[in-house]
């Protein structure tokens, strides 16, 4: 089907048979032509878009005879934010998309066969009620998991603690970067930069490590360009040739899988040629501490007869020349050197830096990188001596590898090596989405402490080959695509299940393998004139109701109420989405003073938070919520795995010295595109029109070995499985490399699932870093055959 958004426009979506839609709908009033002109009908509505693409944009909508005809950018207070993209533009088509769930429906297949009947609302929630409460009986409310896509805005937290559920959103994903760096500086949520991105215009170097910003956060293109004209250097660090590569000023490509191995060869650098800040390292880090020669710990005071003391790590005193606890009055801790405490051999963490770095050489790092040393030199000078530095990565390429946590922990060395965490115009971190930005705390509903949701027990992935308490998993959109390597592994989890509900707006790939599914309206539309509100990019957005919800769907908050009435817990729950912001805007945070329900109303919905007008800098005090207050460069409880130092580590699975290499020679990656937010949009069809299929991409060098040319469908497989796709030769990947978009439907591959080759063997170090295992999706090796 072929719907263009002139056409739309011209006849107004709407029971055309001219645009072949007469018959698909049940619901046919929904789709009645809207008048082509201004009429008294027409209303104005305000929202924003809640996918997880980071832009939150926010939307101006006109509604003419209740449909939405027209979305335009709202006017933010700080106007740079006044943006939209074609993802949200598209929202006009998708919402009234035949992939729409119009009614609940019960499985009468096999799970993944797709099969269903119609049910009534009263037939779903009683079979919920029957299956939910049995398993309760018997197992307790730890047997429910509730698995949200990012993308969700609203993940019936209320039911899952009134259930004792426990609920999961994106376990391991987006997390392999941030375990590196967030031991160092402490929780910052998925390891974003410190500053905001309007602070670039105030760096000197702007590093993007495997991060293309003009390609998956558009709306952020507008700090990128004020950098460079303010006088940034962009670098670009990428194996392939990226849309924001080719806007940079340098592009430098690197061997996948070896980020981790080029910084730690900029750390040697930048300590052979002493171009570290002595003075910030002393007073701001862990540089100091001091490290044990026998059991590679830390030397701390004893908190047991000292009492509780805020960093209680010892340093060797200038002044004194001896033994002193850093905080002890008047102390003046010496970087470097090796002394003897009580018998004990201890040397400070900058000296055992310093020694366990010697090998990791500039002619080293050129042979794993693929880089040539003086492009290496260069860089690392630029970047430790120019001025303030970003160094930015993001979440579609090195964050999915099994070695990605050395590359985050040695990023936040560079930063503190540098000075560039807690400085204006510098940043260590992932650079999408707009980075930190000033925030409010807003209010939690609470419920009586009788109620408590379960502890997730473990990352989602493991659940499915180890024991574990979950029988039932309510799953909120696409997760059991997108949130899972390896799909036939997957595949069997789900079968064991005793019951599987999936709550989204479209007929996603998820669907398939539910037992009952409820068709969830769009974030679009609602029964109540107020829907949600979230604090985003130092604004309070509120979302207002655009339409009334289509076909026999209901708003999140309605299915929650909904399903809680039916265990007769609906009195714990606010009586409406109105009543529950008007709740949250009440915390007393004085950065919300002046804004209501009525004073966002007011101001169309949108209002900045009581702020500095300047952008957001985090740790500018130099205060760090790690045990030591401190930058803390050394992880003790990593020495078992020889990674208190970051050291460097071969990918999982794809490198040379791997023998599946000879078998499946092609390192495959998902990466992320303009056209969708992980699997969001992926039924869009004005957006398909340019972006009509998914195409593995193949360098002409491995495609000529193949003897693949454009447009050839190709196999993609190894040992896990395979999926079949059309292939396109190009240059902008490396040899050795393919890459497929990621996100595509089941129904828009050729054959199988692209999840069906992705890795999923997960690091057993990074269990005891603060997310746990990232999977692997780009840690893949495949082989590409033509059919």
């Amino acid at each position: 089907m072929n719907i263009s958004r002139r056409s739309f426009i011209k006849t107004g979506l709407a029971g055309s048979a001219t645009l072949g839609l007469s018959g698909m709908f049940t619901s046919r009033k929904w789709f009645q032509s809207a008048a082509a002109e201004n009429t008294p009908n027409e209303v104005t509505r305000f929202t924003y878009h809640t996918t997880n693409c980071g832009g939150r944009c926010a939307f101006k909508c006109t509604v003419r005879d209740g449909k939405l005809v027209k979305i335009v950018p709202n006017n933010w207070t700080d106007t740079r934010f006044s943006t939209v993209c074609l993802k949200g533009i598209s929202e006009i088509e998708r919402i009234y998309s035949p992939d729409r769930l119009k009614t609940p429906l019960k499985r009468v297949g096999k799970r993944g066969e797709g099969k269903f009947v119609a049910i009534s609302w009263d037939e779903a929630l009683t079979e919920i009620h029957k299956k939910l409460s049995s398993s309760i009986e018997k197992y307790g409310g730890k047997s429910i998991l509730f698995s949200a896509s990012s993308g969700i805005e609203y993940t019936y937290q209320q039911l899952v603690t009134l259930l004792g559920a426990q609920f999961a959103c994106e376990a391991g994903i987006d997390v392999g970067l941030a375990n590196g760096l967030e031991e160092c500086i402490g929780g910052q949520a998925y390891g974003y930069v410190q500053n905001e991105t309007s602070d670039w215009v105030n760096s000197k170097t702007i590093i993007f490590l495997g991060c293309n910003i003009l390609e998956t956060t558009l709306t952020d293109s507008k700090f990128f360009y004020a950098a460079k004209d303010a006088g940034a250097k962009i670098i670009v660090i990428d194996p392939n040739y990226s849309t924001t590569a080719s806007k940079s000023d340098q592009w430098i490509s690197i061997k996948p899988g070896t980020d981790g191995d080029l910084l730690l060869a900029m750390i040697t650098l930048i300590l052979d040629n002493h171009w570290y800040d002595a003075e910030y390292l002393t007073k701001n880090s862990s540089a100091p501490f001091l490290v044990r020669e026998d059991n590679k710990q830390l030397l701390r005071v004893d908190q047991s007869k000292e009492g509780n003391v805020e960093n209680p790590f010892y340093v060797w005193d200038k002044n004194s020349n001896s033994l002193k606890p850093y905080n002890a009055e008047g102390v003046n801790p010496q970087l470097e050197g090796e002394f003897t405490v009580d018998g004990v051999k201890v040397k400070t963490v900058f000296t055992a830096m310093k020694e366990n770095q010697k090998s990791y050489t500039l002619s080293w790092a050129s042979e794993k990188t693929e880089i040539d040393e003086d492009v290496l030199y260069e860089l690392t000078k630029r970047y430790a001596t120019a001025g303030p530095a970003v160094l930015g990565w993001g979440f579609g390429g090195i964050d999915k590898w099994g070695n990605a946590d050395v590359a985050g922990h040695a990023g936040a060395i560079l930063g503190a090596l540098t000075g560039n965490i807690g400085r204006v115009g510098g940043a260590v971190g992932n650079a999408l989405y707009h980075g930190s930005s000033w925030t409010a705390a807003l209010n939690s509903w609470e419920l009586p402490s009788e109620f408590a949701q379960t502890p997730l027990e473990m990352t989602t992935q493991d659940r499915r080959i180890k024991e574990n308490s979950v029988r039932v998993v309510i799953n909120l959109g696409n997760t059991l695509q997108q949130h899972f390597a390896n799909l036939s592994k997957t595949e069997e989890w789900i079968n064991s299940l005793d019951f599987l509900v999936t709550i989204d707006p479209f007929h996603n790939p998820s669907v398939n393998y539910s037992d009952i599914v409820l068709p969830a309206s769009t974030a679009f539309e609602s029964e109540y004139d107020i829907i949600n509100m979230q604090v985003n990019r130092s604004h309070v957005l509120m979302s207002q109701k655009v339409i009334d919800p289509l076909h026999e769907s209901k708003s999140d908050f309605q299915i929650e109420k909904e399903i809680t009435a039916r265990f007769g817990l609906d009195r714990y729950l606010p009586k409406t989405p109105e009543d529950l912001q008007r709740h949250r805007l009440t915390s007393g945070d004085p950065r919300l003073t002046g804004i209501t329900i009525e004073t966002l109303r007011e101001n169309n919905f949108i209002m900045r938070l009581k702020v500095p007008n300047e952008p957001y800098r985090g740790f500018m005090d130099q205060k760090y919520s790690t045990p030591s207050t401190k930058l803390e460069l050394y992880h003790e409880k990593m020495v078992e795995y020889d990674q208190a130092f970051p050291n460097s580590d071969l990918p999982s699975e794809a490198h040379k010295n791997n023998s599946l290499s000879k078998q499946y020679p092609l390192q495959f990656s998902q990466a992320h595109t303009r056209y969708r937010v992980h699997s969001q949009f992926t039924n869009a069809k004005w957006i398909n029109q340019i972006n009509p299929g998914p195409k593995l991409e193949i360098n002409s060098k491995d495609a000529e070995s193949r003897k693949l040319k454009t447009g050839d469908l190709v196999e993609i497989f190894n040992e896990r499985g395979s999926f079949q796709a059309n292939c396109k030769v190009t240059e902008y990947l490396r040899p050795g490399q393919v890459r497929l978009h990621e996100g595509w439907w089941t129904e828009h591959m050729k054959a199988g699932n692209l999840q069906n080759v992705t890795n999923d063997k997960l690091n057993e170090r990074q269990y005891k870093l603060r997310y746990g295992p990232v999977i692997p999706y780009n840690d893949t090796l495949v082989e590409v055959k033509k059919i």
